[in-house]
């Protein structure tokens, strides 16, 4: 049974080179039938050719390409923002940007993932944020205080 909590890393990173810097917000608890956080995942899963296309054929000023994906242990889910992405493999792989909660996961350990789990996308181009329709909607829940605080703690605009 799943628990009714899904556990949503914002780990809105900007990823400069491979791993060398990374902006995380805490572990924010998203009820499992929250319809907003739905659709944010589901527009993020139809665009996600928008991704590949730039993933794949960086323009200039385009840097930064990362995923978040679900992972599972046990009853928690936690989605997991991951970078240094090798998608040319059967599976593809990424490296996860930030301290998981789940046990079995560690900061910059290399995991392999399935695609059908991807729950968002960003990249940054010319500083400014791609895609990251979970950490938008995080980011619109926020107070003012809060927002101004996240903001000034990522190095792209929304």
């Amino acid at each position: 049974m799943i628990r009714s909590a899904l556990f949503a890393k914002i780990c809105v990173a900007v990823v400069v080179g491979s791993m060398s810097s990374v902006a995380q917000e805490d572990v924010h608890s998203v009820d499992s039938k929250d319809a907003e956080m739905l659709a944010a995942i589901n527009k993020a899963r139809s665009e996600f050719g928008r991704f590949l296309a730039a993933f794949t054929h960086p323009a200039e000023g385009q840097q930064s390409f990362l995923v978040k994906v679900a992972f599972t242990e046990g009853d928690e889910v936690e989605h997991i923002w991951l970078a240094d992405l090798d998608l040319s493999a059967a599976k593809p792989t990424g490296v996860i940007g930030n301290e998981p909660e789940i046990k079995h996961l560690h900061f910059k350990q290399r995991v392999e993932f399935d695609p059908k789990y991807i729950s968002d996308w960003m990249y940054v181009d010319h500083g400014k944020l791609v895609g990251g329709y979970t950490t938008r909607l995080l980011r619109q829940r926020m107070s003012p205080e809060e927002r101004k605080q996240f903001d000034a703690s990522v190095p792209y605009a929304f």
